[in-house]
């Protein structure tokens, strides 16, 4: 049975020069047409996204960015390694707990090769890598499985300070310079490293003009207002008003990406609309945003770049047995030794604009061995707001995050 979704996903990208409305002639790119399980991996995809967003520190009125399909895919990659009880904690924290691994890899190498076409006007890069301590042996069958539905590039190295160097060029080289380093140090009991990077680039269908954007008040929920570049446009957009906010559908390229905008109503701030969204809610709200209308955008420009350890993060979902240097269990990555995970590293960065939307995230699991107008509505962005970058046919959610302050650059 054939499943068409429509739109859903974090996060961000586009860039490109272009006339703001001209009409391009361009062929009508083909539908992402799911699978019933697919659909399923990308429901899961969406509580995921909204689950790590309830709970990753957004105290001091920073702001914060999460790409969950590069979490995601880091941790599916790692999943080919687990038995037993990690095995089923790593499924269930994903929320595909009626999935078999074999299902998963296969649906991942399904969509992410469909996500890389869905629109030649937005570019869409998505690269994997393992990187493994030299002479350390690891089974073949984690590597092939890896390499056939991840495309991960395999690479052994010394793990001493020119590998850190030779990892995070790898990084810098697939998300386009915009996060030149994932690696800090690499331990002594860490054996491998298995990396996502992600990066995104598109303009908007309809671009804002550079001339009309002028200076406002942004009002943070907490603290003096700031003065912002507002990019301001009356154009017809998904819109919806919804209990507490307002939400915004703006297309990329042909439209097989989307930025959605949900606005607080005044008083609530973007923190707690977090806690009330859900996939249920997601699900409603994306068929509300098929309706188009006239809206009076006033959108800020913003910049910035966000880093945290999901390990915390990871554990509190489900996933602490898999971090426990005692209880984890890999032994499809190695059938003799204990290995666990060491740390989860995430990066992202974004640039938003007059002409678009670019973004990259990066995410790295270390593997450690124990020992070793008029009429128009309105929708102006002048206080804290989330925002979503997703995919139309999928209604994946590649990236998400929260604008507290658009001149913090984090």
């Amino acid at each position: 049975m054939k499943v068409k979704l429509i739109a859903v996903i974090l996060f961000l990208i586009l860039i490109s020069a272009g006339c703001s409305k001209n009409v391009h002639q361009d062929p009508v790119p083909a539908d992402i047409v799911l699978t019933q399980k697919s659909a399923g991996l990308v429901t899961a995809g969406n509580s995921f996204t909204f689950n790590l967003l309830k709970i990753v520190p957004s105290s001091g009125g920073h702001n914060v960015m999460v790409s969950p399909l590069s979490i995601s895919l880091a941790i599916s990659m790692v999943l080919n390694g687990a038995e037993g009880d990690t095995k089923s904690a790593i499924i269930n924290t994903l929320g595909l707990g009626t999935l078999t691994p074999e299902e998963i890899d296969q649906i991942w190498l399904d969509l992410v090769g469909a996500l890389k076409l869905a629109d030649s006007k937005v570019v869409m890069n998505i690269a994997n890598s393992i990187w493994i301590r030299k002479n350390y042996p690891v089974l073949d069958n984690f590597i092939q499985v890896n390499k056939k539905y991840y495309d991960a590039q395999v690479t052994e190295l010394d793990f001493d300070q020119s590998a850190l160097s030779t990892i995070n060029a790898w990084v810098n080289a697939k998300t386009n310079a915009k996060i030149p380093k994932i690696l800090d140090q690499i331990s002594a009991d860490e054996i491998m490293f298995l990396i996502n990077a992600i990066y995104f680039n598109g303009k908007w269908k309809v671009q804002f003009e550079k001339s009309n954007t002028v200076s406002g008040s942004f009002s943070p929920f907490s603290g003096s207002a700031v003065t912002v570049p507002f990019m301001k446009i009356k154009e017809q957009y998904g819109y919806s008003e919804q209990s507490g906010y307002r939400a915004l559908k703006m297309p990329y390229g042909r439209g097989k990406f989307n930025m959605v905008l949900l606005l607080p109503d005044i008083g609530q701030s973007a923190d707690q609309l977090i806690q009330q969204m859900s996939d249920a809610s997601w699900a409603s709200l994306k068929t509300a945003l098929n309706m188009k209308t006239k809206v009076d955008v006033w959108m800020p420009r913003f910049k910035f770049e966000w880093a945290g350890d999901l390990n915390d993060i990871l554990s509190s979902l489900g996933m602490a047995v898999a971090f426990s240097s005692t209880q984890a269990s890999f032994p499809k990555i190695n059938a003799t030794d204990r290995l666990f995970i060491t740390k989860v590293k995430h990066k992202t960065f974004i640039d938003v604009n007059e002409e678009g939307t670019e973004a990259a995230a990066a995410t790295s699991i270390g593997i450690g061995v124990t020992s070793v107008g008029p009429g128009a509505a309105e929708f102006h962005a002048t206080r804290p707001f989330l925002f979503f970058i997703t995919e139309e046919d999928t209604g994946a959610i590649l990236f998400a995050g929260k604008v507290e302050n658009p001149l913090l650059t984090n």
